[in-house]
């Protein structure tokens, strides 16, 4: 299951209509790390998921999850730090149908939409229109646009009103604000050619000559074959290894039957899917606590007040288990401090929460009509 039913942060416009929304949620995806998060575009006839190379920087495989699609694994095959793009295969391709890019330069007033999302939370979704077709940065020609969304668009698409795909977006324009640049479809062509040149090999870019190298031209001592500088392919990565807090956090979710590799979120966060509930764990390095907060519902748009008196009821009766609302969310938590965390002694209380949180959502739904997530 996804990480939340179909959600949309933005407000339909005239010139926005709910079926372009529908028609391109399916190819936008979200991208995490141990490092970072970010956004990522599907192309289904290339089966690969495009987004920023300092996104998944350092990183063999990536989680990636959509509104409609289970989060998976998928292998980082192509790095670009001079375009800023990196490529992902992921395990297992998507039936959705082609994804056009434009096939004519834009205009400048053209209409875009902009579209982001961190794990965890709704799509962002930004309209503008084009500024610039042709901006200079770092000697890189891109689309400025005011469809801006802060860091939640960082490797996201870019898309034409027709549903065609415009750009990945790239950054905000600090001395501008509200503006962000995008790398144009163009660009972004022009690399996936030369990356299919490689038959399948994994690439990356070299940031001394341009040239993109495929892993078998690389010398023993991993330089650019054509200029000699210093060259990091995506087949030399090792995958991340935790540790201290981290290491032992992972080994009780591996432990609790669950692949820490899918629930890595970012730095110490970690998400897991327990039934229909979503346990978020997360390491706080300053508190030195270790927290569980497993997000069951939301609350329904006239709470009653037998809702929160069950909720205070049960606080009464639970041991080491703390419900709270967060916004409209009700979550059920869990505490523990680094000291004493060990597998022996915190598996239990984590087993604890994942078993309450779905038991709880279900009671909280249908006798209180609080909503799924």
């Amino acid at each position: 299951m996804p990480l939340r039913e179909f959600a949309i942060q933005c407000v339909p416009s005239p010139c926005l209509p709910t079926t372009v929304l529908l028609m391109l949620t399916p190819y936008v995806f979200q991208v995490a790390t141990p490092f970072s998060t970010g956004t990522g575009v599907y192309l289904p006839k290339r089966n690969l998921v495009v987004t920023n190379e300092h996104v998944v920087r350092d990183n063999a495989t990536v989680v990636i999850g959509s509104e409609t699609t289970a989060e998976q694994l998928a292998t980082v095959v192509y790095l670009d730090p001079h375009y800023d793009l990196a490529f992902l295969k992921p395990a297992t391709a998507l039936d959705v149908p082609p994804l056009p890019l434009v096939s004519a330069p834009l205009a400048v007033g053209e209409a875009v939409i902009a579209i982001g999302q961190h794990f965890g939370h709704p799509l962002c979704i930004a309209e503008g229109k084009i500024i610039e077709v042709d901006h200079d940065h770092h000697g890189i020609g891109f689309l400025m646009h005011d469809a801006w969304q802060e860091a939640a668009h960082s490797g996201g698409p870019l898309f034409t009103t027709a549903g065609h795909l415009a750009g990945i977006n790239m950054y905000d324009i600090q001395e501008g604000k509200g503006r962000a640049l995008s790398l144009p479809a163009e660009r972004l062509a022009e690399c996936l050619t030369r990356f299919a040149e490689g038959k399948g090999r994994s690439a990356s870019r070299c940031f001394g000559c341009r040239e993109v190298i495929y892993e078998a031209a690389l010398n023993a001592a991993s330089h650019c074959s054509n200029c000699g500088a210093e060259i990091l392919l995506p087949n030399m990565l090792r995958d991340y290894a935790p540790a201290g807090v981290s290491a032992t956090v992972e080994e009780i979710i591996k432990s609790a039957g669950h692949d820490c590799r899918l629930a890595r979120r970012g730095p110490n966060l970690w998400s897991i899917r327990q039934g229909s509930a979503i346990i978020q764990l997360a390491y706080h390095e300053d508190s030195g606590l270790v927290t569980g907060d497993a997000y069951l519902c939301s609350l329904p748009d006239l709470p009653n007040a037998e809702l929160f008196a069950f909720l205070l009821r049960e606080n009464c009766k639970l041991r080491q288990l703390t419900f709270s609302t967060f916004g409209r969310d009700i979550v059920l938590s869990l505490l523990i401090y680094d000291r004493y965390l060990t597998v022996e002694t915190a598996l239990p209380r984590f087993e604890h929460l994942f078993a309450k949180a779905d038991h709880y959502d279900d009671v909280l739904v249908k006798e209180f009509g609080t909503v799924w997530l």
